[in-house]
């Protein structure tokens, strides 16, 4: 039995929306909308919730320290150390990095991974670059890192810096330090800069700021807390001391949060990024502190450099403890690439030795090509523009930079010839000789009106009548009438003129009425 009862309009409304053809797909797009938001929902809340996901798949939450962070309590206090800290400058050129030596940790290693956007050459070299990974303040004066060729060991970083003569030192170390005693930290960097300025004194010594934390990081033991007080720290020594303090900090940090900018950092949260090291240098080249070179001249010959002695320190001062203790055996691992692509997938891993890092793909721009992969340790293979990479089991806690090259197609040489064609315009010579035949047919005419000003130089080619024509130049041309080099070698070319006494007089009568005033 059909119901009697009445339907609302919007029911009526949707009844018939429904008997439309069209009705099927718009359901299904609806249906696919409400799917996605709910997706959504659940990854922001996984995300962004009380625990997050990492990119190797494990979680993360907040210690408690974090949460009380007070982003401006420790901060260093530019105002009160005007003179240590290096205020803004003009932009340094590549010289000015050129005539610095960077010392410091993991993260001065990786100065000579990167480099400016667009270019393939890093910020540094062995040349002027010595990084250790794991190094403290500690080791400063007394851990033998740097070789030479000729040289039968390595020597410390105070012996190399006599050995280069660099015109200033930046120096960097703290991150491994951040467990340590504040006090001890201070005493034992004295002691490390200390030693550098004995052993060379020429060199200006600037000591960098401890990089800051990303939120997120793997080893929760370290805080900003920890960073902010050792900075502090830091720039006091410096005054005291007579070096100058390059508050990096600045270029790096969030100004409301005080954490590392997002991908400022790799997925341990405390190693640099790409994004984190160029940063870093346009802070360092637009505070530049040039003073006047002092240094003996002319400079010792520097012998050739061979760099850090590999895997110098095995053990991680800051690595993230397991259950049992135990150092992780993770790493970081970051993919970048050059110009002329892109990459897709998760670039910044943190990955166990030994382990396999999530697929990433090298991705071409319009015009460019794919022309390979590689790791600053261990072997990309033969792979294509789709990368899984094994971490080596001997990765240290620097972790592994890959990187995909890319290549510009070269344009098809096949439209450049058509511009030779062009050329043809050279037929316009034909119309220069026209103006040349030009005069000579005019000649019968009425030379006077065509051309006034040659007519007088035809003038002399009939010596007796022509005077009367040298009104044209008023004065000069009954001097120049009987000049004798043009008329005789005009002859050949007046002939047509003799026959033209009747125009000449024409002009005589007119002429004259002038002149006789």
């Amino acid at each position: 039995m059909a119901s009697n009862r009445k339907r609302a309009p919007w029911q009526r409304k949707l009844r018939a929306l429904l008997q439309k053809p069209a009705a099927l797909p718009i359901l299904a797009a609806v249906c696919g909308l409400i799917i996605v938001v709910i997706a959504a929902i659940v990854v922001w809340f996984t995300v962004l919730g009380g625990k997050s996901a990492t990119s190797d798949g494990s979680s993360w939450s907040e210690p408690a320290s974090d949460a009380s962070y007070d982003a401006t309590a420790d901060k260093v206090d530019v105002e009160a150390y005007k003179g240590t800290v290096l205020p803004e400058s003009e932009d340094a050129d590549q010289e000015y990095l050129d005539e610095t030596l960077f010392l410091g940790d993991s993260n001065t290693v990786r100065y000579m991974v990167y480099g400016p956007e667009g270019s393939e050459e890093p910020f540094t070299t062995i040349d002027n670059n010595i990084g250790v990974v794991s190094m403290g303040v500690q080791q400063i004066d007394s851990l033998k890192c740097e070789n030479f060729v000729g040289r039968s060991s390595a020597v410390t970083m105070p012996e190399a810096v006599e050995i280069m003569q660099p015109r200033r030192v930046i120096i960097g170390f703290g991150t491994n330090n951040l467990t340590m005693d504040v006090d001890t930290f201070i005493e034992e960097y004295k002691k490390g800069l200390a030693a550098i300025h004995e052993a060379y004194p020429y060199a200006d010594i600037i000591v960098n700021a401890i990089p800051p934390l990303d939120k997120q990081r793997s080893n929760t033991a370290l805080s900003m807390k920890q960073v902010d007080t050792f900075n502090s720290a830091i720039v006091q020594m410096c005054e005291e001391e007579g070096y100058k303090y390059l508050d990096s900090s600045q270029a790096l940090e969030d100004p409301v949060t005080g954490w590392a900018k997002t991908d400022y950092t790799l997925s341990d949260g405390v190693h640099l990024s790409q994004n984190g090291v160029r940063a870093l240098f346009e802070y360092i080249k637009t505070h530049a502190y040039i003073t006047e070179d002092t240094r003996p001249k002319p400079l010792k010959k520097v012998p050739e450099v061979q760099g850090v002695t590999p895997n110098l320190i095995t053990s991680d001062p800051i690595a993230v403890r397991g259950e049992n203790g135990q150092a992780s055996t993770k790493v970081p691992v970051e993919f970048v690439c050059s110009e002329g692509g892109s990459l897709s997938g998760a670039t910044s891993q943190m990955v166990a030795k030994g382990g396999t890092c999530s697929t990433v793909t090298a991705v071409p721009d319009e015009g460019w090509v794919f022309a390979g992969w590689a790791a600053t340790i261990g072997s990309t293979g033969g792979s294509g523009e789709s990368l899984t990479f094994t971490v080596p089991g001997d990765a240290d806690a620097n972790g592994v930079i890959i990187t995909a090259y890319f290549e510009q197609v070269e344009a098809e040489p096949t439209a450049t010839p058509e511009p030779t064609a062009t050329p043809a315009p050279t037929a316009s010579p034909s119309p220069k000789p026209q103006p040349t035949q030009a005069p000579a047919t005019p000649a019968p005419a009425t030379p006077a009106p065509a051309t006034p000003e040659p007519q007088p130089t035809q003038a002399p080619a009939t010596p007796e009548p022509q005077p009367t024509q040298a009104p044209a130049t008023p004065e000069p041309v009954p001097t120049e009438a009987p000049a004798p080099e043009p008329a005789p070698s005009e002859p050949a070319v007046t002939e047509p003129g003799e026959s033209k006494p009747a125009p000449a007089p024409e002009d005589t009568e007119s002429v004259p009425a002038s002149t006789a005033g």
